[in-house]
């Protein structure tokens, strides 16, 4: 299996998922083959979901 130790091997399919992952705070220093496009994606947008529901539910306990 192999590993992944340097943002430049990541493959360009899941680029771009891995930048929005650290852009929302979530950095992993394992990631390998098994870590396709879509389990990536999936990751990314249950993070976001999370944070906006996260978000909402804060600004209607205030209202």
């Amino acid at each position: 299996m192999k590993l992944y130790t340097h943002h430049s091997d990541i493959p360009k399919s899941i680029a771009p998922w891995i930048s929005e992952l650290e852009s929302l705070g979530v950095k992993s220093e394992k990631l390998n083959e098994l870590n396709d496009v879509y389990e990536v994606k999936n990751l990314v947008e249950n993070i976001k979901q999370t944070l906006f529901q996260d978000f909402k539910s804060s600004y209607q306990s205030e209202v």
